[in-house]
């Protein structure tokens, strides 16, 4: 459910908003400023590395994992911030930003220890997975909601269902003004924060069923769009607060859901999710605006235990297969080249058979732990946003 797109920034000291597999980095756009690239925390993922989770376990697990994707979203946005304002000598990040997350990581990973132990089973050791590092700047972060709900087992051959998760609209954003950047990207990461707390009551309520037919529409959805609205409220007055026009956002506050096991689009750095569909636009200078592709989210049933990492490997494979092609369709549109058929040639036609091998690997990883084999054909071409 995520596209990349170039937003470009206007005024002194412009930056390039990248929205990569789903996640907004800001980069500078080489254009006479003197103003850095943000980069993002490097975390290492928890759910690809957990034991098969016990179901009386399962909503307490699925809730500290998104109290990680969101510690990781609040880091990011103190990072973009950092970037567009230095301040603290050379050891602010290190001091200020990963040594505070590192603690926090420690005690959420010590909950997530917990919730097996309480449930009977044996109590995993995730002490590795606390510290964090950067990625470089454009690069997004991986995070935990990459494959949602995969079989989670008891102590026997019982398994849980999996999670539903929300299904929201990347919203459509044209250039960000500088002087909007850092509140824009502080409000794409509550978007994704938003998300994170849906999907976790989501994966509560498959865990254990509550509240009638319309229980999930309205405890869940509603009260999301209702925060959503508020988030993209906040994002148009960051636009007309310096004098730029201001968009309407309020189409993109209504969200859905996915199938079972299926992923989100991201929004901000945190946005790194699972799936790979979403809708940024590309700000090209006065070249005009690139378009960027528009690929569809794979409907991937519920991912075994034993095949999480190897489909996590893959989902991340997508998101980067994206993020090259989006690279490449501003190029494109600076200096066209090629003929009318250069993109489909060169572009989205090399793109679709990279991405029949990577939905193929994924079929593949269900495959071989014993478990049905999912046909994900229909996934593999793109078009343009």
């Amino acid at each position: 459910m995520r596209k990349n797109a170039v937003l470009k920034l206007g005024g002194v000291g412009a930056l390039a908003v990248l929205l990569l597999g789903g996640g907004l980095q800001l980069a500078s756009a080489g254009e006479n400023t003197g103003s850095t690239a943000a980069q993002t925390v490097n975390c290492p993922t928890v759910r690809d590395k957990l034991p098969a989770v016990p179901a009386s376990a399962a909503a307490g697990v699925e809730r500290e994992l998104a109290n990680l994707d969101e510690e990781i979203a609040r880091q990011n946005e103190r990072l973009a911030k950092q970037a567009a304002n230095p301040q603290g000598g050379a050891n602010f990040i290190n001091n200020a930003i990963l040594g505070p997350l590192k603690s926090k990581r420690v005690a959420v990973l010590d909950r997530i220890e917990i919730n097996f132990n309480r449930a009977g089973a044996q109590r995993p050791n995730l002490d590795s997975l606390a510290t964090c590092g950067l990625n470089a700047p454009g690069v997004a972060s991986a995070l935990n909601s990459s494959v949602k709900a995969g079989n989670a087992a008891t102590g026997g051959n019982i398994t849980t269902a999996a999670a539903q998760t929300v299904n929201c609209p990347t919203p459509q954003i044209p250039a960000v003004p500088a002087q909007a950047a850092a509140n824009v990207q502080a409000e794409l990461a509550n978007l994704d924060k938003q998300i994170s707390e849906a999907n976790a009551r989501l994966a509560q309520q498959a865990a254990n069923p509550q509240g009638g037919a319309n229980f999930i529409n309205n405890a869940i959805l509603g009260p999301l769009e209702d925060k959503r609205k508020a988030a993209l409220d906040r994002i148009e007055i960051a636009f007309n607060r310096v004098g730029a026009q201001r968009p309407n956002l309020d189409n993109f506050a209504a969200c859905g859901l996915n199938g079972a096991g299926a992923g989100n689009a991201g929004n901000g750095n945190a946005g790194a999710g699972n799936g790979n569909a979403g809708n940024g636009n590309a700000g090209n200078g006065n070249a005009g605006a690139a378009r960027t592709v528009n690929c569809p989210t794979p409907q991937i049933p519920a991912v075994p235990a034993q095949a999480a990492a190897n489909v996590q490997a893959e989902l991340a494979n997508l998101d980067k297969q994206i993020s090259e092609a989006n690279a490449r369709l501003p190029q494109q549109a600076a200096n066209p080249q090629g003929g009318a058929n250069f993109i489909n040639n060169a572009i989205l036609g090399p793109l679709e058979d990279k991405r029949k091998a990577a939905l193929d690997r994924i079929e593949i990883a269900f495959n071989r732990v014993g478990a049905q084999r999912p046909n994900l054909d229909n996934f593999a071409a793109c078009g343009l946003n």
